[in-house]
């Protein structure tokens, strides 16, 4: 064993501790690394709870399905592929990392988060029993003809609704069989969704000329970034030009202005994570029933911007 000089000894002394100071100091930027990287948490919605289900709409285990398990995977993914150190909002990142490439997964969880949250923070319960799964001959039923149905906007008094849907879409019946039939049509997982234009070319979203009604597939967005991006995709492939007659096709073009805003009122969630557990591979028609029936009127139309006065295009 070799007997250090007191030199050496103090030397050895300095070097180790150089050492533990320089580890120190890399565990130290670890942990305030970690303690700034955003973790995201499943939503909470008041009115859904863990055991319960939805009256009329899920089953316990449907909501489970459906909701709870559906918001804790997009949730953890979406920690998972964020950026560390950036504390944004859910909603911030659907519409910022729209047409970001490098980011494409970060914003494909976020909008699926933000989706499914929307969807559902408006259903609200029916008084049908509980659903169960519908046969082979619910394809083959034929559709009801009443003009008036079970919880339309104008019963939970929601005027200003009622006419905004009405000056829209002629009536209340075409909207719902509008709104649904767009859904039954997905055949994967997307979202239909009721939206205002915002009026004017500043995108203002205090004002609106006009309700719409259309369908986004898998991690789509109503917001007009998305939208606008894939209408530029779509006229890049376009080999030869086409006249514009000036009357159809500038009303259309017109949608696809970069400073065309639409504020999402309604959303429903067609996947089948929603309802192939309660209802069956055949009963998507009759959940759809059910997520009208089972609509908060009122919370949709506390999101109504103002009407501009102006005459709908």
């Amino acid at each position: 064993m070799k007997i250090l000089t007191f030199g050496e000894a103090l030397e050895l002394q300095e070097e180790i501790s150089r050492d533990a100071a320089g580890r120190l100091n890399m565990l130290g930027r670890q942990i305030l690394s970690r303690g700034f990287a955003r973790t995201y948490i499943a939503p909470s919605l008041d009115h859904l709870s863990r055991g319960k289900g939805v009256p009329g709409l899920f089953s316990s285990d449907g909501l489970q399905g459906a909701w709870f398990d559906r918001a804790e995977h997009y949730a953890q993914m979406l920690t998972a592929v964020a950026r560390s150190g950036e504390q944004r909002p859910v909603a911030t990142l659907v519409q910022e990392l729209a047409t970001q490439g490098g980011r494409r997964r970060e914003h494909m969880y976020a909008t699926l988060l933000h989706n499914l949250r929307f969807a559902f923070s408006t259903l609200q319960g029916c008084a049908q029993p509980a659903p169960t799964a519908a046969p082979a001959a619910a394809l083959l039923q034929t559709p009801s003809l009443e003009l008036q149905g079970p919880n339309e906007p104008l019963e939970a008094g929601c005027t200003r609704l009622h006419a905004a849907l009405t000056q829209s879409f002629g009536s209340i019946a075409e909207f719902r069989t509008l709104l649904l039939n767009s859904s039954l049509a997905q055949s994967g997982d997307g979202f239909t969704w009721l939206v205002a234009r915002c009026a004017g070319d500043t995108g203002d979203a205090l004002a609106y000329d006009k309700l719409f009604v259309f369908n986004t597939y898998n991690a789509g967005s109503p917001h007009a970034v998305s939208r606008v991006e894939h209408f530029k995709r779509v006229v890049k492939t376009e080999t030869e030009p086409k006249p514009m007659d000036g009357t159809k096709e500038a009303v259309q073009n017109l949608q696809y202005k970069a400073t065309t805003r639409y504020y999402p009122l309604l959303a429903i969630d067609a996947s089948p994570k929603s309802w192939l557990h309660d209802y069956g591979v055949f009963g998507k028609a009759a959940y759809l029933d059910r997520v009208w029936e089972s609509t908060n009127w009122t919370a949709v139309e506390s999101r109504l911007p103002q009407q501009r006065s102006e005459t709908f295009i």
